[in-house]
């Protein structure tokens, strides 16, 4: 019990310093790492490098803010200002999209791994390494649950006719097509008789964000139609 305190408290009261603050800044790395795969793996915009750099860089600020150099007299007026500052940058990566709203679960992952990157700065590595597991599952089992909410995929086609244009429009729709939600699936682009071309994709018709992207096709100069497919 008594090595379990030990481990679970302040780094500070058994690892002498400058190698607590270094454990801190690795134990940051790891919690970023842990956080950061799970949205590399779903190719988020926040990815591993992103999520590993905030925990880093807010252990750093909060180590920094009670070291002896500062005076270590206001630690808690840096860590408002690691909050501000990470407000900004999770702000950023909302997205307001053809009347949809993206972005709200990275920015809210970017503000809680600072929180995190504070918490271990601070010398509780080993809750921040709990905290980072505890997101990690947040992440990955509420989304398989949002789904079973939902309900489960329903596969349809449709097929995409284009002008070719050197194949500048076949690029713009495979773009909007790596962006989309869900399982998106698509065939090899076929040549019509009346010399534009046509391309089939495959994709959940039952979730909205899942054809989200229908409008961004449509919108797109190059393309002619967008037509059901059996």
């Amino acid at each position: 019990m008594e090595f379990l305190q030990v481990a679970m408290g302040d780094l500070h009261r058994v690892v002498q310093t400058p190698w607590c603050e270094a454990t801190s800044i690795v134990m940051a790395f790891i919690c970023g790492a842990i956080v950061g795969f799970e949205r590399e793996k779903g190719n988020k915009p926040a990815g591993l490098r992103t999520q590993i750099l905030i925990c880093v860089g807010s252990a750093i600020f909060t180590v920094i803010s009670t070291s002896p150099v500062l005076g270590g007299h206001e630690p808690a007026r840096i860590a408002a200002q690691i909050v501000t500052g990470v407000g900004f940058l999770g702000a950023g990566s909302i997205l307001r999209d053809h009347k949809q709203i993206t972005g709200l679960t990275t920015a809210a992952t970017i503000w809680t791994v600072s929180a995190i990157g504070i918490v271990v700065g601070a010398g509780y590595a080993t809750a921040g390494v709990l905290l980072s597991i505890g997101v990690l599952f947040i992440l990955g089992t509420f989304r398989r649950a949002e789904f079973l909410f939902s309900g489960r995929c329903t596969s349809t086609a449709t097929v995409v006719v284009f002008r070719p244009e050197k194949g500048k429009t076949r690029a713009l729709i495979i773009g909007a097509l790596d962006e989309a939600h869900g399982t998106v699936r698509f065939g090899d682009e076929q040549e019509r008789p009346d010399g534009l071309r046509e391309m089939k994709v495959h994709y959940c018709n039952h979730h909205r964000d899942h054809r989200a992207f229908l409008p961004v096709l449509a919108a797109m100069p190059g393309v002619e139609a967008l037509e059901s497919s059996n």
